[in-house]
């Protein structure tokens, strides 16, 4: 135990104060452009579409996605990655032009508008999705294992305090005659970039570790080699992915809940406001206790919790649409709360299942082709607007439930892990 309270890796302290720093100024900026409620909202103020409506999750899914497998690739035999860090970096200011551009009157041109935030939004998510196999790299050099969980841990308890108020925020300014629409959204879009400036300006201050050693390159090659072979060969690898494919499949009606409270059961504009903070109080709330029980009962659990509870929001919603009841307004961020819950879960889950199941050589193979496999699901909230004009929100979020419910039922074989932590 005292190896590894006095053998920190150089600048720790520095490190762990501009990560923390970095994770929530980030996470609060995002609650600003969240995808679930402000960017759907916003796409429907400019169209009726519903597939140009679910293009914006697919858009913030396939630009974070995609991207790490060549970005993998590449920085993979380099042995500083803080360079690449900061070039996808680059994206993160580009929801001011948008911003300036509805302050300017872009609005009245509807198409204009979507396609200005659409490749905005595209770019931001990729970039994202870029530097994150560096950042996910880095962090793992400048903070131990042993300090990580306090490094995420407060980051967490602080971001869902200030999503709780960010929420408050949007809901007041929706509702208020001082910020009209197109304006209301331009000071969201503003203030996230605001945000994000001091989130980049720690991360350009952190001081990269030296690795521990020099990448062996036929080794990475090897496991770029078998990644069919070990597809083929691992049952549980093989069921995680399916599990994770049916689980996605909550996307379908993601993006289409903030309209279905607003078309259909006739809630006002200001409850986008109470949607957020939902979210964030239900992810905030399960990160601690899904921590428990990953620590206790491992990773196998958490992933049939949160498929559960990822499953309890379309179905919650399709109640709700049967039933038309009048208590909507109280009972309809509940499906909120799900959805922050559900999002807690995949990196306890899921993504410590992969930790668990694949061999020391072959980790960065397991996640990058778990990850490409699903590059497939960021489709599925456009192909969920699709079928919206096709049929109803009643068959929208019976469908959703019953693939969703199939994630969880497979999540009930998933072999447990044969080895701890």
């Amino acid at each position: 135990m005292t190896q590894h309270v006095t053998s920190l890796p150089p600048h720790y302290h520095r490190n762990f104060g501009l990560f923390l720093t970095d994770f929530i100024c980030f996470m609060v900026g995002m609650n600003f452009i969240n995808a679930n409620t402000v960017v759907p909202a916003f796409v429907r103020s400019l169209t009726d579409s519903a597939p140009l409506i679910g293009l914006g999750g697919t858009l913030f899914s396939a630009g974070w996605l995609l991207p790490q497998l060549p970005a993998a690739r590449l920085m993979n035999d380099k042995l500083y990655k803080r360079p690449y860090m900061l070039i996808g970096m680059s994206g993160r200011g580009l929801f001011l032009p948008v911003a300036l551009a509805l302050v300017l009157g872009l609005a009245r041109y509807p198409g204009i508008t979507l396609a200005l935030f659409f490749v905005c939004l595209a770019l931001f998510a990729a970039g994202d999705g870029f530097s994150g196999v560096a950042w996910y790299d880095i962090l793992a050099r400048a903070v131990p294992l042993k300090r990580r969980g306090r490094l995420i841990g407060a980051g967490q308890i602080v971001t869902g305090l200030a999503g709780i108020g960010a929420g408050a925020f949007i809901g007041r300014v929706m509702s208020d005659p001082r910020f009209p629409y197109p304006r209301n959204y331009a000071l969201f879009f503003a203030l996230a970039s605001v945000l994000f400036i001091p989130s980049t300006i720690a991360l350009i201050l952190i001081r990269e570790p030296p690795p521990p050693q020099s990448p062996d390159s036929s080794q990475h090659k090897s496991s770029r080699e078998n990644w069919l072979q070990f597809l083929q060969d691992d049952p549980g690898y093989r069921r995680m992915i399916v599990c994770r494919v049916l689980v996605s499949m909550a996307s379908l009606a993601i993006p289409f809940y903030v309209g279905h409270a607003s078309d259909v059961l006739h809630l006002p504009r200001a409850i986008l406001g109470a949607f957020i903070v939902a979210q964030t109080v239900g992810g905030m709330l399960s990160s601690v206790l899904l921590s428990i029980i990953a620590e206790r009962r491992g990773p196998r659990r958490v992933a049939q919790i949160g498929s559960a509870v990822a499953a309890s929001a379309p179905i919650l919603a399709l109640s709700i649409h049967l039933t038309g009841t009048n208590s909507a307004m109280w009972v309809y961020p509940l499906i909120f709360v799900a959805l922050g819950a559900a999002n807690s879960a995949q990196m306890l889950g899921f993504s410590n299942y992969v930790l668990e199941i694949a061999p020391d050589t072959h980790r960065p193979a397991y996640l990058g082709l778990c990850n490409t496999i699903l590059g497939i699901t960021t489709l599925i909230p456009t192909l969920g607007g699709w079928l919206l004009e096709l049929t109803s929100y009643g068959l929208l979020f019976g469908l959703t439930a019953a693939l969703v419910c199939a994630g969880f039922v497979y999540t009930l074989g998933l072999p447990q892990p044969e080895r701890a932590g």
